[in-house]
């Protein structure tokens, strides 16, 4: 668990961080989402001590990051941010092995570890672990950036923008590896986005900051249908607001019995997705499987009662 209590970051007269409180939970994501000079990289950056707060503290299950040296926490903490930092000249065996490396790990058990990670992210460690950063896409770099900061099994990984970097299609890969790993792994992580649509997407609760104050803090859903202030209902938008509803509800919730045709979408894609390859294709229905198992259909009527109910 991540405590945050009244943490304050002060540059003379100005507030960037303004007495923000909160509670991480253990094995979520929070997404703290905000604009440019919102606060949300401070507010980040205090918590592995990159910046030190003026008042206020963070604790890590119950110990406070004040009581530990700040080079011991950040071995602690796992660190990504957007365009991945790896060390050009290493390959990418020894640029997700360099924190164990620190930590006196055995050879044996990093050289583990980095296989284990390439694996969870789809790399053949075969294939990639004796390349280098420049020999790899955007979207890999940003894989062995992930991988680097979850290599020794940190109690928090923090992610600055991780994604800002990448095109819209492998952005969205990338979203979808991290809430893999996440769920797989079981990790603890808060990421700084300015997209309330990556916020959505990824976060089990998402923190609104605005000029330095968190002005909302909780899950997706509500974020989305009762935004706090006029600020938060700007950042969801008026016109977007039932569409990212629909995208937070799995198909599975509304599959029914029946044939359709074209190919199908996985149960655990959203309603929005459905919404979409409906009105893309012209078809009043969307077949849905589970692992290559058929489980039926959704229908566009189906969805549109669904939004309407979500209105």
């Amino acid at each position: 668990m991540i405590e945050i209590d009244s943490i304050t970051k002060t540059y003379g007269p100005t507030k960037a961080v303004d007495a923000v409180s909160m509670t991480v939970e253990t094995g979520t994501i929070t997404v703290i989402v905000g604009t440019s000079g919102s606060g949300k990289t401070t507010l980040l950056r205090m918590i592995n001590r990159l910046e030190e707060p003026t008042s206020g503290e963070v604790r890590i299950n119950g110990e406070s990051t004040l009581s530990v040296k700040p080079h011991i926490l950040r071995r602690r903490i796992g660190y990504a941010i957007q365009g991945h930092g790896l060390f050009p000249h290493h390959t990418v065996a020894r640029n997700i092995g360099a924190v164990p490396q620190l930590l006196n790990w055995p050879k044996d058990k990093i050289s583990a570890r980095v296989d284990q990670l390439l694996e969870l992210f789809s790399m053949d460690p075969a294939e990639f672990r004796d390349r280098y950063p420049a020999e790899l896409s955007g979207g890999q770099q940003q894989r062995v950036g992930v991988a680097r900061a979850l290599a020794s099994r940190p109690d928090l990984l923090l992610m600055d923008e991780p994604f800002g970097a990448l095109d819209p299609i492998i952005r969205t890969r990338a979203q979808e590896d991290l809430r893999h790993i996440q769920q797989r792994l079981g990790s603890t992580i808060m990421l700084v986005t300015h997209d309330m649509e990556e916020a959505i997407r990824l976060g089990d609760r998402v923190a609104v900051m605005d000029g330095g104050k968190l002005v909302q803090y909780a899950s997706p859903a509500e974020i989305i249908a009762r935004p706090a202030t006029d600020f938060v209902a700007d950042m969801v938008g008026d016109v977007e607001r039932p569409l990212r509803l629909l995208s937070l509800i799995p198909l599975s919730d509304i599959v029914e019995e029946g044939p359709a045709e074209g190919a199908p979408l996985s149960a655990d894609a959203s309603l929005r997705e459905a919404l979409s390859a409906c009105l893309w294709s012209g078809r009043s229905a969307v077949p849905i499987e589970r692992d290559g198992t058929p489980l039926g259909r959704v229908t566009f009527e189906a969805i549109r009662a669904r939004a309407e109910m979500q209105a």
